[in-house]
């Protein structure tokens, strides 16, 4: 017979600063796998027109950062008895510095905006972002005029941002305006999507 005992409680995906009940929510480690792919590293701009809870730059502050994530997150396995507290205190003391750190909201502005008027000057970039697909929280014809919006503001980007969109949606390129230079595949939750990468990827 085996015995299995999960340590962790939730997904270890879930870094423990988001909210409960955000609708359609992306995943933090994909968020921050969008980061990654964009190439940012915490030196140029980094945009999401459609941040929602705030997960694709909260990543990428945290990429910045060079912050572990999750250290301020907790796991099951500390609440079973027969394991001393002191031997979570000491693995935990070897982050405990850099969790002291200041949060990342000193990296981050939120602002109310139209996402047709997104505009910067800086010469390089990325903007990293999940707009709705057209599936949950909009309809699909919603989503393909707001990717036709989005092509309009990317154009007007200067020419060293690159730009990483996430969707599902089979018609992104054709209502976006121009084909991606190149694509990922990955999956948001159980839905199939595709990562398309403009500019100098």
């Amino acid at each position: 017979a085996a015995l299995c005992l999960a340590t962790s409680g939730e997904g270890l995906y879930k870094r423990g600063y988001r909210a409960v009940g955000v609708e359609a929510p992306l995943r933090e480690t994909l968020a921050a796998a969008m980061v990654l792919l964009s190439r940012y590293r915490g030196k140029d701009p980094l945009c999401d027109p459609f941040c929602g809870s705030g997960t694709i730059p909260i990543e990428a502050a945290l990429i910045a950062k060079n912050r572990a994530p999750g250290l301020d997150r907790s796991f099951d396995a500390q609440r079973w008895a027969f394991l001393p507290a002191k031997v979570w205190m000491d693995a935990a003391d070897e982050a405990k510095d850099n969790a002291r750190k200041a949060g990342v909201e000193d990296m981050i502005r939120f602002e109310v905006a139209d996402m047709r008027d997104f505009r910067r000057d800086s010469t390089y970039g990325q903007l990293v972002t999940n707009p709705p697909y057209g599936e949950r929280l909009m309809e699909k014809r919603e989503a393909e005029d707001l990717y036709r919006e989005l092509g309009q503001v990317w154009c007007r980007l200067p020419e060293g941002w690159r730009t990483l969109v996430l969707s599902s949606h089979t018609e992104f390129e054709r209502s976006f305006g121009r084909p991606a230079v190149k694509k990922r595949k990955l999956y948001n939750g159980m839905i199939k999507c595709d990562l398309f990468m403009y500019g100098n990827v």
